[in-house]
């Protein structure tokens, strides 16, 4: 926090929400567990009635509702925070701008800001291209698009076989916490170490 000025951010929001999904997740899953004896894990090949069909649908919709929210708000996080880090650093908007994506090696300008803006600050990278990391924060923006680019799949409800029901875009609550909110913490922290002035409390 600067205290010679008045800021206006979102990033702490937006993690906030991200680390929040999660939790909602793991407690409609036990729900699921003490009402059918199945969890969004292991329900596929168990033979349900149909009133525990029904109840197996409803909560895995509310999971993946809860976890898409999760995702779409780490990768939020995760580029509000580095566009909060350039302009605290006396960049502006332009600069900001000026970074573009690679089709071809399908990244997006978010992770290409995470490499080349803590370098051209400090004159160290906060993230190496092919860095464990590095795969890692592109993750959120690759899921944040999918899901922002949802096709629909539509199936005869007499074909439907519903011990193993799963939607093909469905993300799973190890996806949100390995994959999504401790990235986001973890390129956080690795950027205090490579700027130990940012405030990242």
């Amino acid at each position: 926090m600067n205290w010679d000025k008045v800021e206006f951010t979102n990033h702490e929001a937006y993690l906030e929400i991200a680390l929040e999904k999660p939790i909602f997740s793991q407690k409609t899953d036990a729900d699921l567990n003490t009402q059918i004896g199945v969890t969004s894990l292991n329900y596929q090949g168990v033979s349900l009635s149909p009133e525990n069909a029904s109840c197996l649908i409803h909560k895995l919709q509310l999971i993946n509702k809860s976890n898409m929210i999760s995702v779409v708000f780490s990768a939020l996080a995760a580029e509000s925070f580095i566009n909060y880090y350039a302009l605290s650093k006396g960049k502006d908007e332009a600069y900001l701008r000026r970074f573009k994506g690679s089709k071809s090696k399908r990244l997006s300008e978010s992770v290409f800001k995470w490499i080349d803006i803590p370098n051209e600050i400090t004159g160290r990278f906060a993230l190496n291209e092919g860095s464990a990391e590095f795969s890692g924060l592109q993750k959120p923006f690759t899921d944040r698009n999918t899901l922002a680019h949802y096709k629909a799949s539509l199936q005869d409800l007499q074909s439907v076989d519903f011990s193993n029901i799963q939607d093909p875009n469905a993300i799973t609550i190890q996806d949100v916490q390995s994959n999504y909110c401790a990235t986001v913490n973890a390129i956080i922290l690795i950027q205090k170490n490579v700027d130990p002035d940012i405030d990242i409390s």
